[in-house]
């Protein structure tokens, strides 16, 4: 029997077999066959390639101390390349790009994935880094710089592999990753030959000498992740090695009887397993439970002290979470946090240099540490929301009761922030934040007492024309507990002295952009950063009545302007100004508690600087294929209260482009 149904849009008849018709209600009690289609073909997928290539060269010109003026660039002339492919289909999606500025900085990356069952993301990239050569107005009888015309800098490579494999049509993925970073250069390596002794104090003298840099760290992980039905698990192994091959300066000191090893950059290895439970992410209950073991062991190969690589770290990490989103304007989360660290080390080290051999190892503590945190937000309305957290950290140590470490054995912070987001009209967005801890038993001077933090946002923007952003945090805290004790010396008792603490903390920036014309805009910049600590300093731990009040202020001021311009279809033009005032300042009483003179203190540690930069680019294609782009920048570092590394920094880059 054969149904005929009327077709959608046309006024003809089509013939639809038994098997393949399905059947709908008409009107009255006629049923009407209509058929159920099948597609025919499989629709195809449009593939989209792109092909981008680019060559230059770049011209440096130096002035004085480049290097603070050009902190993280290899200054030196260099041809310059770039290129760009993509090739995005149903099953194979490829993109790789790359820039080449100079054999020290430059980057590039692979993303690869086939119908979803390969993946495959790699990233390689490497940044110069120029360093300081401090150099002092000594007498060279007080001061030796073996190499007082060397430059130092560090070329830092790093590397990222990672690949994740589907097990087909089984809900099973495989996951390995390679991470490598690489340091290779030189730094100044400072340091002191001093004796207490009366008879040697002759001999004390400063040294600089040019310390080879050659480290690696590799860290490999493999690992599986599956969904099991109402849960998903997640298995991961990790393990990252620290290797040191620039060796580690060994130099004869007037205390000790032969030369000995200083300053080591010990070699490390780390290794862990991970096991991590958790519901799906749909749904308004979600839940999650992980638990991890690691181990740290340091592998010291120094060779005038020996026992230093018996020092290994056990760690336990257990963790839950659980979130609950019951409706639309509300959802709340509840997270929790255990560590144990379990420490072991040597009971003592055998110092060759020493006449004594042997040096004992002051006792290690173990810690043991838990988080609890809870957060809830209310959104009563499209233009409101309200966000609370609470964090409670609280810490046990054990083993610094026997007076080896100046900390406390328990130390407990409470932690609450409340943040209000409002967005009363189209465009203007309002945001501020009011944050308080407190801590029982602060374990360093840096670990606030008391902290109150606020923080205010706004930002407005009309009809993408104009727009303004402003900000403002202030944040206060205070510590009355730091404590720290003298040693006893040549009769002297030991004396306890309370060195309180308040700092403060302004950040503010404002900004504005701007579009006159369609293809112009223009935006400014201002920001602003000062801290201020005030706090009594114990000068030094050996002679009692040298505590002083002081006072740190460091500040900040950004000024910045930049603008963009499509003059037309065929050029861009961008320019960038920008200016940075720095000063810092260390300034303690004139006399300490026992009427030791400061003088000299507060000359030696002041700072001002200015940085000045302009960047320049314009970029004109003459074809739809090919284009040629011209950069330049300037940079300047002015040091204000003298000329030492003060420099500047011009760069040109010119290079042509292919597109395809």
């Amino acid at each position: 029997m054969l149904a005929i149904a009327p077709a959608y849009g046309e006024g003809t008849a089509v013939p639809v077999a038994d098997d393949e018709a399905g059947t709908v209600e008409g009107g009255g009690d006629t049923e009407v066959t209509v058929p159920v289609e099948l597609p025919s073909y499989e629709p195809e997928v449009e593939v989209h390639r792109l092909l981008e290539v680019g060559a230059g060269y770049r011209f440096v010109t130096t002035d004085g101390s480049g290097g603070r003026a050009a902190e993280y660039e290899y200054l030196r002339p260099s041809v310059t390349g770039s290129a760009h492919f993509a090739r995005l289909g149903k099953d194979l999606k490829l993109d790789v790009d790359g820039t080449y500025l100079n054999s020290k900085d430059y980057h590039a990356n692979l993303d690869f994935d086939y119908a979803g069952y390969y993946r495959l993301d790699f990233r390689t990239e490497s940044l110069f880094h120029n360093l300081d050569h401090e150099t002092y107005a000594l007498s060279p009888a007080l001061f030796t710089d073996s190499a007082p015309a060397e430059r130092y800098g560090i070329t830092t490579r790093q590397d990222a592999f990672h690949f994740r494999y589907k097990l087909r049509d089984y809900p099973i993925h495989l996951n390995l990753s390679h991470w490598l970073i690489d340091r290779e250069g030189s730094s100044q390596q400072r340091f002191s030959d001093y004796t207490f002794d009366a008879i040697l104090q002759a001999n004390n003298k400063l040294f600089s000498q040019t310390r080879r840099i050659d480290r690696t760290t590799q860290e490999g992980t493999i690992g599986l992740d599956a969904h099991l039905g109402p849960v998903n698990l997640v298995y991961q192994f990790q393990f990252r090695q620290s290797d040191e091959r620039g060796g580690t300066p060994s130099d004869l000191f007037s205390a000790q009887q032969g030369p000995s090893e200083h300053n080591e950059a010990p070699e490390s290895r780390f290794y862990s397993h991970s096991v991590k439970l958790y519901s799906s992410l749909a749904g308004g209950a979600t839940g999650a439970a992980s638990y991890a073991y690691s181990r740290s062991e340091n592998r010291s190969s120094l060779s005038s002290v020996v026992g230093a690589d018996q020092a290994r770290d056990t760690l336990q990490n257990v963790a839950g979470d659980f979130s609950y989103a019951p409706c639309a304007w509300f959802s709340t989360a509840v997270r929790y946090r255990h560590q144990e660290v379990d420490r072991e080390r040597p009971a003592s080290l055998l110092v060759s240099s020493l006449s004594g051999g042997t040096v004992d190892v002051r006792p290690l503590f173990d810690t043991v540490r838990d988080i609890v945190s809870a957060n809830a937000t209310i959104r009563p309305s499209t233009i409101l929301s309200v966000n609370g957290e609470y964090r409670g950290s609280f810490l046990r140590r054990d083993g610094v009761t026997d007076g080896a470490w100046n900390l406390p054995e328990e130390s407990t912070t409470h932690s609450g922030t409340m943040t209000l987001l409002l967005r009363p009209f189209k465009g203007l967005r309002l945001r501020g934040l009011y944050g308080y801890s407190t801590t029982d038993n602060p374990s360093y001077g840096i670990t606030p007492e008391q902290q109150h933090e606020g923080q205010l946002l706004a930002s407005y923007s009309r009809d993408g024309r104009w727009g303004v952003t402003a900000n403002y945090q202030i944040t206060r805290a205070w510590n009355d507990s730091i404590a720290r004790t003298t040693h006893p010396f040549n009769g002297s008792p030991s004396i306890t002295y309370v060195l309180p603490s308040d700092r403060h903390t302004v950040h503010s920036a404002a900004g504005v952009w701007v579009s006159p014309l369609e293809r112009l805009t223009l935006s400014g910049h201002v920001g602003f950063l000062r801290n201020r600590s005030d706090q009594a300093v114990l000068f030094a731990s050996v002679f009692n009545g040298n505590q002083a009040a002081s006072d740190y202020i460091s500040q900040g001021e950004l000024y910045s302007l930049n603008a963009t311009y499509r003059a037309a279809d065929t050029l861009d033009l961008s320019l960038a100004l920008q200016e940075l005032h720095s000063r810092a300042e260390f300034k303690p009483a004139a006399l300490t508690d026992g009427g030791v003179s400061t003088a000299g203190i507060t000359e030696l540690s002041r700072v001002r600087t200015i940085e000045r930069s302009l960047s320049a680019r314009a970029n004109y294609w003459w074809t739809k294929h090919f284009s040629c782009v011209l950069d330049y920048s300037y940079r300047d570092y002015d040091n204000r209260t003298g000329t030492s590394n003060e420099g500047t920094v011009h760069v040109v880059s010119a290079s042509l482009k292919t597109k395809w």
